[in-house]
């Protein structure tokens, strides 16, 4: 297939589907796609564009979220003779409107399907004149006017990148790549094309599996047979970092690494050097949206400087003098790589020129050449910056929009220095004649993010009376961005030095987005945080706290509470995944001792899901948790309870003024036999406040269902157990531990002693209620709060209240509580309208709370 009908990308999965078909193409998790299904696949949709009518030089917009049917669109397109546009799936909805109405699609790619574009523009050679092929994708980037730029790229340039990067790298058939970089940034094209042309698998990633830290990041690559990365440099500084302090040889199948967008640091370059036992290829590349993707690598070696390489084949570089008598010059690229300009306004752009008699691109980048042929950069000389690893910022587009609030009278905005990348501080004067909100930056951040794509955002906006000025009256940039380098918390009264976890955590979340959270419930991703502000705040939180966040744990707890609360349990040593600590007795929160809390553990045997609970219940109560080790529980429930009651009074229990002894689910049962016994040596200070136990009478754990609920709920692992179930109906613990190390639950140095402690638990606790049979309580209270799904509560209610009005419903006869109720009078038992599972979870934790105090007290 010629580059005129459909070009290299189709040409090479045709051929791969014929010569290889069952080979994977696609992969995300458990999901594979053939060579010969995603040609199908490609086919099928080529067939509807030329339906619709799309043709050669037409432009299609591809709204989808990231994943197969991407790189079917992308090749759909191409085959249908068209050039593409990727939208991110964030972009704010109106920055994606700018990009459609610039480019006039003839056709949108959706998840609903393909459809003709709502107002076609003519074809594209004749917006454009045609340098040496048909159009293959327009890449959009900033443009200062606050009207996005997009650069139309020929298929021959796109296809001398391809060729000259499978060169450069040696890649074939068996190289395993990482799609790791954002579908709109153009090194998504290198990770996708090179790999399909070369018949390699591409690998799709998510959120949790890329951001959990370097190690885990790279434990990953290695488990998935990752050969090859590219990386945007922000990614691969902080990560380089990170790997500073490891032991080095951590992902002994990664061969090369590739560092586009800025210039990486030498510290990362010796840090990714050393992850292979023989050493990793590392890479930089360069090349700037206006041209096809890269057109230039250098390997770089730890200790030597760091610099762009030589031009590949097809490509030219000049140096254009500034003038001024400077000794740098600009970057000049000439060649097949250059594209034909700019769509729309921007067409008249002075970027894109005739120099020499050729066809020009005029990068901005400051530039001077080396004796070894590479170059050396220098920054840039017009308002463009690079921030996030790569992205092209032009900083008046984001003024301007600044600039359109009602209430900003003047904005400057600057580039400083953060981890790893740069990053953006917006500094702005208030209109004095309109009342502006209660938290003017935070509205002024959420305003940015509506419009702008996530690495345009500032990460701070101050609001200031006055600029510095220099000494000849212009706005003193440098000092704007020395002030933003060493921004403390701001006006929220705390100092850098606090040791308490909120603070800290404060101070990280102002320096990674501005501004504070508004209030406790405050969502990370609903203010401004995003996949590579994520990073930030993890490595903030580390700095400061000496605490491991893993970013999977981000987006599972967004809320600052939430978040704030996660931490302080980490650094105290409260366990916050649901498996076992090895220790009986856990002491969550040690107080006053007038009243002592005592809970004991589900089907995990573990006492992970009461480390919220501890912090809720009131300041000066003493909360203890306990679990249940394999060789108390395999003895059945009389001497399970007999063992736990034993280290309770071993430890004091007596001591105390009131013993709440609790439990959740078949903590419940535990709790109810642990406060019976202790009643009969306490007497009257026990009390035993159940949260939904079963009834003994009629519940049953088959030992799978135990393993499921070990697998999905203990160790969060997102494939189904059944896949650690071989043909005879044994469980692969094996398979677990690895599991579990990538699902981010299990340390990496952790063997499967711990995976196979912690099923002894569970195995045991499933038959614990076999042949068991409750007995009456013989005046030790006793309250239960049933589960109940039948009705609908305000989660508005707080506080006392909730147990008076929503919660204090005695059962019904039909309720299902069997041997509770042939023990229990009908007032002992509360109604919540809560799933089960869900009781534990916030919101509903604080009415579970709510109900114990209250019954705590009578």
């Amino acid at each position: 297939m010629t580059s005129e009908t459909g070009g290299m990308l189709c040409a090479a999965i045709a051929a791969h589907a014929s010569d290889r078909p069952e080979k994977t193409a696609l992969s995300r998790g458990d999901h594979r796609l053939t060579y010969r299904e995603l040609a199908a696949a490609v086919d099928t949709l080529a067939a509807r564009l030329g339906e619709l009518g799309v043709a050669a030089e037409d432009v299609v917009v591809i709204d989808l979220p990231v994943g197969f049917d991407t790189v079917v669109a992308m090749a759909a397109v191409s085959r249908a003779g068209a050039a593409f546009t990727l939208l991110e799936p964030d972009l704010p909805d109106p920055r994606k409107q700018l990009i459609i109405d610039d480019c006039r699609p003839a056709a949108l790619i959706t998840e609903a399907g393909p459809a003709r574009g709502p107002q076609p523009g003519p074809p594209l050679d004749e917006r454009l004149v045609r340098r040496t092929s048909p159009a293959a994708y327009v890449g959009y980037t900033s443009g200062s006017t606050g009207v996005p730029k997009g650069a139309v790229i020929e298929r021959a340039a796109l296809e001398n990148h391809v060729r000259r990067t499978i060169d450069w790298y040696g890649l074939t058939s068996d190289d395993t790549r990482l799609l790791f970089s954002s579908i709109a940034f153009d090194l998504a094209l290198e990770q996708i094309c090179t790999t399909l042309a070369v018949g390699g698998e591409l690998v799709f990633r998510d959120e949790a599996f890329v951001y959990g830290g370097a190690e885990d990041f790279l434990h990953h690559c290695h488990r998935l047979g990752i050969t090859v990365l590219s990386l945007p440099t922000g990614v691969f500084n902080r990560f380089g970092a990170e790997l500073a302090g490891s032991a080095g040889h951590i992902a002994p199948g990664l061969r090369l690494v590739m560092a586009g967008g800025e210039a990486p640091t030498q510290g990362a370059v010796t840090s990714w050097a050393n992850v292979a036992p023989g050493g990793t290829r590392v890479v930089n590349g360069y090349g700037p949206t206006e041209t096809a993707v890269v057109v230039c690598y250098r390997d770089l070696l730890p200790g030597e400087p760091v610099a762009i390489g030589a031009p590949i084949d097809g490509v030219r570089f000049r140096l254009a003098p500034l003038g001024d008598g400077a000794d740098a010059s600009e970057l000049v690229i000439q060649g097949v790589a250059v594209g034909r300009g700019y769509l729309g306004r921007a067409a008249s752009s002075a970027a894109f020129c005739v120099r020499d008699g050729e066809w020009s691109y005029r990068t901005g980048d400051v530039a001077t050449a080396r004796p070894d042929g590479g170059y050396d950069l220098h920054g840039r000389f017009d308002a463009q910056v690079k921030v996030h690893g790569g992205f092209r910022v032009e900083l008046g587009e984001i003024v301007s929009r600044l600039l359109a609030a009602d209430i900003v009278l003047d904005a400057v905005v600057v580039p400083f220095d953060g981890a790893g990348s740069r990053l953006l501080a917006a500094f702005v004067r208030l209109d004095p004649g309109i009342a502006p909100p209660e938290d003017p930056e935070a509205a002024l951040v959420r305003q940015l993010a509506s419009a702008l794509p996530d690495y345009m955002v500032p990460s701070q906006v101050t609001v200031v009376d006055e600029f510095p000025l220099t000494s000849r009256g212009k706005v003193d940039q440098a000092a704007l961005a020395e002030r933003a380098q060493n921004r403390p918390g701001g006006d929220t009264g705390e100092e850098d030095g606090a040791t308490d976890v909120t603070a800290q955590l404060r101070l990280a979340w102002r320096q990674v987005l501005g501004s504070p959270p508004q209030d406790g419930t405050t969502s990370f991703f609903a203010v401004g945080g995003n996949s590579v502000r994520a990073i930030e705040l993890i490595t903030q939180v580390r700095k400061r706290l000496d605490v491991q966040l893993r970013a999977a744990e981000l987006y599972r707890t967004p809320g600052f509470d939430a978040l704030a609360r996660l931490l302080s349990d980490r650094r105290e040593g409260i366990p916050t995944a649901h498996h076992t600590t090895g220790t009986t007795l856990v002491r969550m929160r040690p107080a006053g001792t007038d009243r002592l809390w005592v809970f004991l553990p589900p089907l995990s045997g573990a006492v992970t899901r009461y480390a919220s609970m501890s912090r809720m219940l009131p300041a000066d109560d003493t909360v203890w948790a306990m679990e249940t080790p394999p060789e108390l529980s395999g003895k059945g429930m009389a001497a399970l309870a007999d063992g736990l009651a034993d280290v309770l009074l071993a430890h004091d229990v007596d001591r105390y003024g009131t013993i709440c002894v609790s439990g959740f689910s078949l903590g419940g049962v535990f709790g109810y036999e642990v406060a019976r016994r202790l009643y009969d040596r306490c007497g009257d200070k026990v009390r035993a406040l159940l949260i939904d136990p079963p009834d003994p009478g009629a519940h049953r754990v088959r030992l799978a269902d135990a393993f499921d609920i070990f697998v999905r709920v203990g160790w969060s692992i997102p494939v189904p157990a059944e896949r650690f179930v071989d043909a005879d109906g044994g469980f692969d613990l094996a398979a677990v531990t690895a599991a579990a190390k990538d699902a981010g639950t299990l340390a990496r140095d952790a063997g499967r002693q711990e995976i196979e402690d912690a099923w002894s638990v569970y195995a045991s606790n499933a038959r614990v209620l076999d042949d068991f049979v409750l007995s009456p309580p013989d005046g030790l209270p006793v309250r239960i709060l049933q589960g109940d799904t039948g009705g609908e509560i305000d989660y508005a209610r707080r506080g006392p209240t909730a147990v008076d009005a929503g919660v204090d419903q005695p059962w019904t006869a039909g309720a299902a509580l069997g041997q509770w109720r042939d023990i229990l009078p009908d007032d002992a038992v509360d109604r919540l309208p809560v799933d089960h599972f869900a009781l534990l979870e916030a919101p509903n934790d604080v009415l579970v709370r709510d109900w114990l105090d209250a019954r705590a007290q009578r």
